[in-house]
């Protein structure tokens, strides 16, 4: 056979192997949100990650931030927030995002948990100062089958500036908007095959992220507590949430040719239907064995089944202590939704405000009240404010505009928009919400807790069951 026709055939033959496209490899990636040390639940999500793991073994878990806060066993813990961080390296989380509650304790307890993290922690809008060495990195890229796996932090910013925390925790960082920032790491989508944006934004500012920046190709999202069943797809980007305490696990698979994402599918997992991990529930029972947690100090006589009954109880105890006239908490300091009736434990109210807020006290004329309850759902995100001292009617629209129709005082005259009123707020709204007011405010250095728990101890039973001064009806 002559040179040229062997040659011709050997290419025959070679050219369609050639053409034959790689065959696409399946990616992996488990996400989860807003866990605020739900320890109790944290043991069937072990067991749900570990029946992942055993599908995958190199699935990747995600955390988009809010780890921590909420659960008195980790926020009182000697080393705050410790019990959380050592459940998910059990688990074998890779990664986390911040999240506004990473600033709850400050710089030090930031700094330890990070420190003694197995996963690293992903940032790329939030910058500590040198001296604070907090050793976040602004994203990570991961290889699994041969795919390049980039992932990109972002965390929420306030009007004020700053996450939604107490502002003076931040001190030492510096901050930027998480949409123009994540513009500038465009360049990311050349470095990899998959690329995650793993946020702490909430869904509203996820899915309008995802329209900015179509390059990417999941976002993995927190804050807000949604519970994305399955994925929302705004045009070609993935956004997903898994709602909050622990309870639910989004697993997103890729599959990945050549490059680039061909498919991509996301599914709600409840960790509710899993057996309890033996071994993190014998953690979680070692983090709650702690006697002045579990102290009663008062009674509920009747279950109580809505946060603002919560939110009446918590306003009630700040007036009564600090002799106000009115008294307003942001509904989304109330952590508990529920509380039934029987025993009140010390552990019970260091889970309804795990945040310590500061009482701080303004001498306000009516107009300026009404100013300062429409702001607060401005700061908040999470509804209209409870009161004490006054009730009114509202309608919260979109956006978080809050509109009120009436505003009574608490023997059922209308507030007078030229008399002065005391009214007291956390430090935190103290801090966050923009309102018009002459009276600079002062500190009273007496948290709203301290002020529950002494109304509980004093009165021994409380029954807030039906109570209600916040009529809000959402448009």
């Amino acid at each position: 056979m002559k040179p040229l026709r062997r040659l011709i055939l050997a290419l025959a033959v070679a050219l369609p192997c050639l053409a034959q496209p790689a065959a696409a490899e399946e990616i992996t990636v488990l996400g989860i949100n807003d866990m605020h040390a739900a320890l109790d639940n944290m043991p069937r999500l072990a067991t749900l990650v570990k029946r992942e793991r055993a599908r995958d073994p190199q699935a990747l878990l995600l955390s988009a931030g809010d780890n921590r806060t909420g659960n008195p066993y980790s926020d009182m813990a000697k080393r705050t927030g410790w019990p959380v961080v050592a459940l998910m390296n059990y688990m074998g989380f890779n990664l986390s995002a911040l999240g506004n509650h990473s600033f709850d304790n400050g710089m030090d307890p930031l700094r330890d948990l990070i420190d003694s993290a197995e996963f690293r922690v992903v940032c790329a809008n939030a910058y500590a100062a040198d001296k604070d060495r907090i050793l976040t990195q602004p994203y990570r890229i991961f290889e699994r089958k041969g795919v390049r796996i980039g992932v990109l932090g972002l965390l929420q910013i306030g009007a004020n500036g700053k996450p939604d925390t107490q502002p003076e925790k931040t001190e030492g960082f510096t901050f930027r908007d998480p949409f123009a920032v994540a513009q500038e790491y465009k360049w990311l989508r050349e470095r990899c095959d998959v690329l995650i944006l793993l946020t702490h934004l909430g869904f509203e500012d996820d899915v309008e992220l995802a329209r900015q920046c179509p390059w990417a190709d999941a976002i993995v999202g927190g804050h807000s507590h949604t519970v994305v069943d399955g994925a929302h797809m705004e045009g070609g980007v993935m956004v997903t949430q898994a709602g909050c305490n622990a309870t639910r696990l989004t697993r997103i698979t890729f599959d990945v040719q050549d490059g680039r994402v061909v498919s991509k599918h996301a599914e709600l997992l409840p960790a509710a239907t899993c057996e309890p991990d033996a071994e993190a529930a014998g953690m979680v029972r070692q983090f709650k064995d702690d006697p002045v947690l579990s102290e009663q100090i008062a009674e509920c006589a009747r279950e109580l089944t809505a946060r603002d009954e919560l939110g009446c109880l918590f306003t009630d105890a700040v007036r009564e202590a600090t002799g106000a006239d009115i008294a307003i908490v942001n509904i989304g300091a109330i952590r508990l939704n529920s509380l039934p009736a029987g025993p009140i434990r010390l552990c019970d109210v260091f889970q309804l405000d795990p945040f310590g807020n500061d009482t701080v006290l303004y001498t306000l004329t009516g107009e300026e009240l009404r100013a300062l309850v429409t702001a607060i759902p401005l700061i908040d995100h999470h509804g209209a404010p409870s009161v004490s001292g006054m009730s009114y009617r509202a309608t919260l629209h979109k956006g978080n505009v809050l509109d009120i129709s009436e505003m009574l005082q608490a023997d059922g005259m209308p507030i007078d928009p030229a008399k002065r009123y005391t009214v007291t707020v956390p430090s935190f709204v103290a801090a966050s919400a923009r309102f018009p007011h002459a009276d600079p405010g002062r500190a009273l250095h007496q948290p709203g807790r301290d002020c529950l728990i002494r109304l509980l101890r004093e009165r021994k039973s409380v029954d807030y069951a039906g109570t209600r001064r916040a009529h809000v009806t959402q448009d």
